[in-house]
């Protein structure tokens, strides 16, 4: 019973400090363009705000079960998932390229 009472009363402590919620005018905030494409590096490549980057961010993930009967358990589960961004820069000894690729998982 009073360890209610002692959550009942840190709640209304927490309420009563939170104060009035101030509501927001979405019309005095500044537009942010979206993601530009960057078609010359290929499919699904952007353009990174304020530079001459084409990053790409894809990824995968797989789940299951491997079924059988190996000491007793029926049923093991199997998840595996990777990661990977992609990074093209145009200099003046030609294109950079940053790769990186990083999964877990026994799929």
């Amino acid at each position: 019973m009073r360890g209610r009472l002692r959550i009942c009363a840190a709640l209304a402590a927490i309420l009563t400090c939170a104060g009035p919620a101030a509501a927001l005018d979405l019309r005095d905030l500044p537009v942010i363009p979206g993601p530009v494409p960057c078609p010359s590096k290929g499919q699904g490549f952007v353009r990174l705000p304020g530079s001459d980057s084409c990053v790409r961010v894809s990824g995968r993930v797989v789940a299951g079960a491997d079924v059988g009967t190996v000491h007793g358990v029926a049923a093991a589960p199997a998840v595996a998932g990777r990661i990977a961004i992609d990074n093209r820069a145009d200099t003046d000894l030609g294109e950079v390229r940053t790769y990186v690729r990083i999964g877990a998982g026994r799929r």
